[in-house]
């Protein structure tokens, strides 16, 4: 075998590095450690902002939904569990359609059409879901769509408040706590509203006042529970005979008040016999009732006509009580 040459068994020697090369060789260096922890700074940032969104998702005070465009859940957070009643797992199954009460469905989709064609950046909307427990809820519901890359529809953000606690609130302020009728503010806000609105269409209203007869002997002789529970009958008792765009208030003590979009004689006279009928069970209390008719226009006074109502109810008290006297002001 021949035996390789002194020259052969040398090994290549590196090329002289250039002290431009090695400056390169440095910037790009130093080039890739600076991207290198950009990288690293740009994902630390990314799990930052993606744990600050998952803590604000899971503990919102607020439901937030996301939502498909066929109206299937597709996530919820902890707090639209409780504003609901149901379980995450169960949303998901029923979609937004079938937990929102149908009188406020087409409300709601007819909303979502507009957002979807690009008519609204966002909408808000009062409604009522069906929870769990099939109770009502009432929410205030805002809704944004979210678009893709190519700006098509992808989903809807859905956040979603509890008006409970307000709505109760509002309700307490206005309604009388025993027989839930309209108290005197209450009375005020949708007398007005009314009168209004048959002004419009020059239309007549009636104005009843209704003052209970021998309410006082009951309370003395039964005891307060026992008017309470009067009280609460010719509630009652008015409710089932006026229509319920018609106001029906409590003004305190045993004093009512009912204002009708129509000429009132009949309705106060039915409602005389039927109080007579009602008090045959509550020691024979009537009432006297003093009625208003007028067309009304946009100078309508509502406190002159309670006040001309009154008038007539106390002289139905001092003709002998049980009766009805009527004024017109038409």
């Amino acid at each position: 075998m021949p035996i390789a040459s002194a020259q052969s068994i040398v090994p290549d020697r590196d090329p002289v590095m250039t002290p431009d090369a090695i400056c390169r060789i440095d910037r790009l260096t130093h080039v890739a450690r600076a991207l290198s922890q950009e990288a690293q700074t740009i994902q630390a940032n990314l799990a930052n902002a993606e744990r600050r969104f998952q803590a604000t998702f899971q503990h919102a005070p607020v439901g937030i939904a996301h939502v498909a465009l066929d109206g299937s859940f597709l996530t919820v957070n902890p707090r639209f569990e409780e504003i609901t009643g149901y379980p995450a797992a169960m949303l998901m199954r029923l979609g937004f359609q079938q937990i929102t009460h149908p009188d406020d469905l087409d409300a709601d989709v007819a909303l979502l059409g507009r957002l979807h064609r690009g008519e609204l950046q966002r909408y808000t909307l009062e409604k009522r879901y069906i929870r769990a427990d099939a109770s009502l809820i009432w929410i205030n519901l805002t809704v944004a769509l979210v678009r893709d890359e190519r700006d098509a529809p992808e989903f809807y953000v859905a956040v979603v408040e509890d008006l409970s606690e307000m709505r109760q609130a509002h309700f307490d302020a206005i309604h009388d706590p025993l027989t839930g009728l309209l108290n005197r503010r209450g009375f005020v806000v949708r007398a007005r509203a009314l009168l209004r609105q048959a002004a419009e269409v020059h239309r007549a209203v009636s104005l009843i006042y209704l003052d209970l007869d021998g309410f006082k002997q009951l309370n003395d002789s039964r005891g307060h529970s026992a008017g309470d529970r009067c009280l609460v009958d010719v509630a009652r008792l008015i409710e089932d005979m006026v229509a319920p765009r018609h106001v029906v208030a409590r003004m305190g003590g045993d004093e009512f008040v009912l204002l009708v979009d129509e000429e009132g004689t009949d309705l106060g006279e039915a409602l005389r016999v039927g109080l007579m009928t009602l008090g045959g069970a509550h020691g024979g209390v009537s009432g006297s009732f003093g009625l208003v008719t007028l067309i009304p226009d946009d100078d309508t006074e509502l406190d002159s006509i309670v006040a001309r109502a009154d008038e007539a109810m106390l002289a139905a008290k001092r003709a002998g009580k049980n009766q009805l006297v009527t004024t017109a002001l038409l």
